[in-house]
């Protein structure tokens, strides 16, 4: 994965704000009991969760279409955690993860043979080191609708006899600006709403959700020779240097990196109002390496007439680690990556004010609730770094527990070398919450 950090004349936000429940992850909270209540019927003694496929109406299922194919299997996988009330069932510790390490090639949930191979080795356990013979495997097809007004995921399971079967019941909630972030879609809010915002004119919520999927515009599938227009009306400019060199943007494309190439970004507030950033590689924040929700990610705070360089991943308070360049992990043709390399740099924009943080190292402060657990643990799945927690209610109290913390073609990752870089912390209050520009680029297209 891609991960980067910088440091800056530029400040890092400690977010004080609260994250409303997510109406998908509400959703797939609800859901949640009686998957585990189907499974255990059938006898199954435990469940791991695959990467899902991606669409729009009736086009194909992607599973490539940004961070929202593997983010899905990750919230679905700590909606099964969090509603498991029963220690002898067992959920399996990212599997889409562990099929990449042990690179089974030959596993892939798009046909028989390929859902077979998933079978006959051992997978460990998300609240343990012990290892069991996979049960069952649940993945699913999710789509957004023609006009992305409504979003809709649809389950499977199979077990070793390699049968695809389909999960009664769906999950179906109204798009948000984040789901279709997720998949690369962009969007700046109109110049009006814009100046309203720095009049200090109140927006609700439903208001700017309206303003962001009017003005959405789609990842570009055929070639282009300008670069797009949101990188023009956002009042963030972004942008993307190898080598000290800015690079052509082609649409919302640009090109891929070479192995030796230096990847840096800048971020301009030419004014006025001030701003908190969300820079994101393969969606993860380049503070911190982050993969919650932006809204209560840490942020990059620009006050007027600022510029920052991001250069790596932040690590700590004056430490980054700068990005390297790897060739990408290879997948056979038509199979599934189960991979999270997306191949996109993702800016998130939101408008605000900060003052002087009172508690270096201080976090977003989030109501103590399962919903509210998402906004954190549901991107990034079950994992936590330090050790592993070895029983079931020991993983569901550390998830709750988070809430108080914090060939030529290549992907971008963090290098193992750490470099200086001081920043200072502020607290930032998003007004209004949602982002009034979110904006992405696709550096690194899989091959197929």
């Amino acid at each position: 994965m891609f991960r980067f950090f910088a440091t800056l004349a530029v400040v890092v936000s400690l977010s004080h704000s609260t994250q409303a429940a997510d109406p998908l992850d509400q959703a797939l909270v609800e859901n949640a009991k009686s998957v585990l209540d189907t499974f255990k019927q059938k006898k199954f003694t435990n469940v791991g969760v695959l990467k899902f496929l991606v669409r729009q109406g009736d086009g194909p299922a992607r599973d490539d279409v940004g961070d929202l194919n593997l983010t899905l299997a990750n919230k679905t996988e700590v909606a099964l955690i969090l509603a498991n009330t029963d220690d002898g069932f067992g959920v399996i510790d990212r599997a889409s993860d562990a099929v990449m390490r042990a690179k089974l090639l030959t596993a892939n949930h798009k046909t028989e043979d390929g859902r077979k191979a998933f079978f006959g080795r051992k997978y460990e356990l998300a609240w343990s080191r012990d290892k069991v013979e996979p049960g069952v495997f649940l993945t699913g097809v999710a789509t957004f609708s023609a006009d992305l007004s409504k979003f809709t995921v649809r389950f499977q399971w199979f077990d070793k006899t390699g049968k695809m079967e389909d999960l009664q019941g769906e999950v179906s909630v109204t798009t948000t600006p984040e789901l279709l972030g997720q998949c690369g879609f962009s969007y700046v809010i109109a110049a009006a709403r814009q100046k309203a915002i720095l009049a200090g004119e109140a927006v609700t919520p439903e208001a700017q959700r309206r303003d962001a999927l009017e003005k959405i515009v789609a990842p570009n599938t055929t070639e282009v020779d300008e670069p797009i227009s949101l990188l023009t009306t956002s009042p963030i400019k972004w942008g993307v240097l190898y080598n000290g060199k800015p690079v052509k943007v082609s649409g919302n494309v640009v090109p891929e990196p070479k192995e030796d190439d230096r990847v840096e970004f800048t971020l301009t507030n030419p004014g006025p109002g001030t701003y908190g950033v969300v820079l994101l590689v393969n969606g993860e924040s380049t503070l911190y390496q982050e993969r919650s929700a932006p809204l209560v990610c840490r942020k990059w705070v620009l006050s007027p007439n600022t510029t920052v360089t991001v250069r790596g991943f932040q690590t700590g308070p004056d430490t980054l680690a700068p990005f390297r360049v790897l060739p990408p992990d290879e997948v056979p043709e038509d199979a599934v990556n189960y991979g999270e390399h997306a191949g996109t740099f993702r800016m998130v924009v939101f408008h605000g004010k900060s003052v002087e943080a009172t508690e270096p190292g201080m976090l977003v402060k989030r109501t103590n609730d399962d919903s509210a657990v998402f906004a954190v643990a549901s991107t990034r799945g079950t994992r936590t770094p330090g050790a592993k927690p070895q029983t079931l209610k020991a993983l569901q109290a550390d998830l709750r527990g988070r809430n108080d913390t914090s060939g030529s073609r290549g992907y971008v990752v963090k290098g193992s070398k750490t470099e200086k870089f001081e920043t200072n912390a502020v607290d930032f209050v998003t007004s209004p919450e949602l982002p009034v520009a979110d904006v992405s680029l696709r550096y690194f297209t899989p091959k197929k």
